[in-house]
């Protein structure tokens, strides 16, 4: 028994060194675009293999094949987006990080292979920043990684044009979710100590992201002057 699960280990490792090692890579070991564009069969030599059940057949291997049905949505509801979350989470947390898989960026110019229109314009500075921040909404323990588990994209908090380094929210985008600010300020009362409640503060109307940071740890501001009070927030170290 010990021996057939030996082996059965060691085609597993195998296996899984060959699919990695079976597309192009840098030097840290991270899938890559080649010349030509990579597309989906790159990696998954068996595209079905990573499709739900029942899919139905697609004519190319790329991400222009998805888009026939899974069209770009540039409305920027506020609302859970399943398929891009899951495609961005899937691939992030497999170290694949190379947004040109996918992506166009050409002068500085952010799309989509095989759709036409441009999602905005990005300096090449605030497109590595995108990065940084994907890699963090779908990996760390901060606000947006809770809001990507979620399904929920940039674009319900940014809006439609693309989010650009010193952008902020403002505290309606929030409430339009978790709101409105009666039903929270009833939720966050303490039982103990009703007046010790970070939603009906005695500063007045303060930004909501003085506590809840968004693509770094959370604070509870109150602390800044109560350390005596005990308070956590989602997204808090």
């Amino acid at each position: 028994m010990k021996n057939r699960m030996f082996n059965l280990l060691l085609v597993l490792i195998v296996l899984s060194l060959f699919s990695v090692s079976a597309y192009p890579q840098d030097k840290k070991g991270i899938p890559k675009a080649s010349k030509k564009g990579t597309t989906c069969s790159t990696c998954h030599p068996d595209i079905y293999a990573v499709l739900p059940k029942n899919h139905k057949k697609v004519s190319k291997n790329d991400i222009s094949a998805c888009i026939q049905c899974h069209k770009p949505d540039k409305s920027a509801k506020i609302e859970p987006k399943a398929y891009v979350s899951i495609l961005h989470r899937s691939h992030i947390k497999q170290n694949i990080t190379d947004c040109s898989m996918c992506h166009t960026y050409r002068a500085n110019q952010f799309g989509l292979h095989g759709y036409k229109v441009s999602y905005g314009k990005l300096s090449r500075e605030d497109f590595e920043r995108i990065k940084e921040i994907f890699i963090s909404w779908s990996t760390s323990k901060n606000t947006d990684a809770i809001h990507g588990k979620a399904d929920i994209l940039c674009s319900a908090c940014h809006g439609k044009h693309l989010p650009v380094t010193g952008d902020d929210v403002e505290n309606i985008t929030c409430l339009n979710c978790h709101g409105p600010l009666e039903t929270l300020k009833k939720q966050s009362e303490p039982k103990d100590f009703p007046d010790r409640n970070p939603h009906n503060s005695h500063l007045g109307d303060i930004a909501c992201t003085v506590c809840h940071k968004a693509h770094k740890p959370s604070v509870v501001y109150c602390l800044g002057c109560h350390g005596n009070f005990k308070m956590k927030i989602p997204g808090e170290e």
